[in-house]
C-alpha cells in the first residue's frame, strides 16, 4: 500500500511540475501583446508585464514544488487530470491583463473572454472592441491561435519535458473525434507537423487579407482568428467593417479548410491528394457544406430581405462556413432571414465540422457514424441474421467505438438542456438560453436575441456566463476529459 501512495503522489507531483512548466510558457507568451502594446505607445503594456510576472513566479513555484519528484511517467488519468488544469490555469491566468487594462473587465467577464479565446468559442463579453488597445486585440487573437490546434498539442510541439513524462495520455485527452490517429510513431513528431501546416496556411491567409483592404495589424489578428475557427475580430462589425466580397470569399476559404483534418491537409501538402478525396468525412463534409449553403439562399428569398446578386453569391458561403466551422464570424444580419436560417446555423452549429481540426461541435465523424448505426439498426430490423459492420475511411469500428459516439451524442444534448435550464432559472429566455448554451459548448460564439446582433454577451448574469465558460471547456475537451474527473472512479486507484 505504501508503494501505491508512492506511485500516486509522484505522479500528482509530476503534474504540478509540468503544470509549472506550461504557466512558464504561458508567461513569456504574455510578453508578446505587451511588446504589441509599447510598440503602439499604449500603457497596456504594464497589465501585460505585470501578468507575465505573476505567471512566470507561479509557474515557478509550482516547477519546484515538483523538482523532487522521481517518476516520469504520466498515466492516463494523470494525462485528463493535466489537460483539464492546462485549459483552466491558462484561462486564469490569462484574464489578467483583461482585469489590469484600461478597458477593464469584471472577473466573470474577464475569465469568460479568455475561456472563450482559448476554446476558439468567439463569444465575446467586449461591447466596445475598438477601444481595446493593440495589445489586448492582439492577446485576443494570440488565445485564439494557440488554442485552435490546442494548449496540449502546441506544448507538446515546443516542450520536450512532457513528451518525456509521456505525451500520449494528453494526446489522447485533447484531440478530438472518434478514433485518434497520429502521423508519427512519436507524438512529439505529429504535433510539430500539424503545427508547420497550421503556421503556413496561417502566413498564406495573413499575406492574402494584406493585399485587400486590412492594414498589417488587421490582416494578422483576422488569420490567426480564422485558421484557429475562432472568430474573434478586431472591429465591432466584424468583417462587415470591410464592406468587401474579397474578404468574405478569402476567409470562407480558409475557414472551410481549418474544418479540415489536419492530418489529411498534411498528407494533401505532401503529394497524398487520395488521401483526402477518398476520406469519408471529408466527402461528407463538403456535402453538408453545399447542402446548408442552399438552405440558407432559400431562407434568404423566403424572408424578403433585400438581397443583391453579390449577397447571394457570397453570404451564404460564408454564413454556412463560419457556423459550421463554429467560426462564429458574422457577415450581413443573419437574424433578419427568418426562423429557416436560425434554425439551419443551430444544426450546423452542433455538427461542427471534421474531427482533428480546429473546430468544435459533435463533429461530422460522429454524424456520420451515427447515421450509418442507424442505417444498420434499420437493416437489422428487416433481416435479423444478417451481419453488417460499420465502418469510417474503410476501418470497421468496434462496439466500443460505437458505444462511446451515442454516449457522447447523449451526454453532449443532455448537458445543453441542463444549462439551458439553469439561465432561465435566472430569467434568461428560453430560446435564448438554448441558443447559448449550444453554441458555447460547440465552441460556436455565434448569437441570438439577447446575444445576438442587438445584444451582446455582457447581458447575461454572471452566473449564467461561469456556466457558459464551462460549456466551453468541456465541449473543447470533447465531454469526457473534463466529466471523469468528477467521478468517484477517477480518484481511486
Amino acid at each position: 500500500m505504501a508503494a501505491k501512495h508512492s506511485i500516486v503522489n509522484n505522479n500528482y507531483l509530476l503534474v504540478l511540475r509540468l503544470l509549472g512548466n506550461l504557466l512558464l510558457l504561458e508567461g513569456m507568451l504574455l510578453l508578446v501583446p505587451g511588446a504589441v502594446s509599447a510598440t503602439f505607445g499604449e500603457t497596456d503594456w504594464q497589465a501585460f508585464a505585470i501578468a507575465a510576472s505573476a505567471t512566470i513566479l507561479s509557474g515557478g513555484v509550482l516547477s519546484l514544488a515538483g523538482r523532487k519528484v522521481r517518476s516520469q511517467v504520466l498515466f492516463r488519468r494523470e494525462g485528463y487530470l493535466l489537460t483539464s488544469l492546462a485549459w483552466v490555469f491558462f484561462s486564469a491566468f490569462g484574464m489578467m491583463p483583461f482585469l489590469l487594462s484600461e478597458e477593464p473587465l469584471t472577473i466573470a467577464d474577464a475569465f469568460f473572454e479568455t475561456m472563450s479565446g482559448f476554446t476558439t468559442t468567439g463569444a465575446t463579453v467586449i461591447t466596445d472592441v475598438e477601444a481595446q488597445s493593440h495589445g489586448i486585440l492582439f492577446w485576443r487573437a494570440l488565445m485564439q491561435w494557440v488554442g485552435g490546434l490546442g494548449i496540449v498539442l502546441f506544448i507538446l510541439a515546443v516542450l520536450p519535458s512532457l513528451n518525456q513524462a509521456g505525451s500520449l495520455p494528453m494526446f489522447n485527452a485533447e484531440i478530438t473525434g472518434v478514433t485518434h490517429d497520429k502521423l508519427h510513431p512519436r507524438i512529439r513528431q505529429t504535433a510539430r507537423s500539424l503545427w508547420t501546416i497550421y503556421v503556413l496556411l496561417t502566413a498564406m491567409l495573413f499575406v492574402l487579407l494584406w493585399l485587400g483592404p486590412m492594414d498589417c495589424f488587421d490582416a494578422l489578428c483576422q488569420a490567426m482568428c480564422t485558421l484557429s475557427t475562432g472568430g474573434f475580430s478586431t472591429r465591432n462589425t466584424g468583417i462587415s467593417a470591410w464592406h468587401s466580397d474579397y474578404v468574405a470569399a478569402v476567409l470562407s476559404l480558409f475557414m472551410l479548410v481549418g474544418g479540415v483534418n489536419f492530418i489529411l491537409l498534411y498528407l494533401f501538402a505532401h503529394g497524398n491528394i487520395k488521401a483526402l478525396f477518398k476520406n469519408d468525412v471529408f466527402r461528407a463534409y463538403i456535402m453538408t457544406v453545399s447542402l446548408f449553403t442552399l438552405v440558407i439562399c432559400v431562407a434568404m428569398c423566403l424572408s424578403g430581405t433585400p438581397c443583391s446578386v453579390s449577397d447571394y453569391l457570397f453570404k451564404p458561403v460564408f454564413l454556412v462556413s463560419s457556423a459550421i466551422t463554429s467560426t462564429g464570424f458574422s457577415y450581413g444580419n443573419y437574424e433578419a432571414w427568418g426562423p429557416l436560417a436560425l434554425g439551419a446555423i443551430l444544426v450546423m452549429m452542433i455538427f461542427g465540422a471534421c474531427a482533428g481540426s480546429t473546430t468544435g461541435g459533435m463533429k461530422i465523424d460522429r454524424i456520420l457514424v451515427m447515421l450509418k448505426n442507424v442505417h444498420v439498426q434499420v437493416h437489422r430490423t428487416l433481416y435479423p441474421l444478417h451481419v453488417k459492420n460499420i465502418s469510417l475511411n474503410g476501418s470497421i469500428l468496434s462496439n466500443e467505438n460505437l458505444r462511446r459516439v451515442a454516449a457522447f451524442a447523449s451526454v453532449y444534448l443532455a448537458l445543453t438542456t441542463v444549462a439551458t435550464l439553469v439561465l432561465c432559472a435566472f430569467g434568461v429566455s428560453v430560446d435564448d438560453s438554448f441558443f447559448a448554451c449550444a453554441s458555447s459548448i460547440s465552441n460556436n460564439g455565434l448569437g441570438y436575441g439577447i446575444t445576438g446582433a442587438e445584444g451582446s454577451y455582457s447581458l447575461l448574469p454572471d452566473t449564467g456566463k461561469w456556466i457558459l465558460s464551462a460549456l466551453m471547456l468541456i465541449g473543447r475537451l470533447e465531454i469526457f476529459t473534463v466529466v471523469a474527473l468528477f467521478t468517484r472512479g477517477f480518484w481511486h486507484r
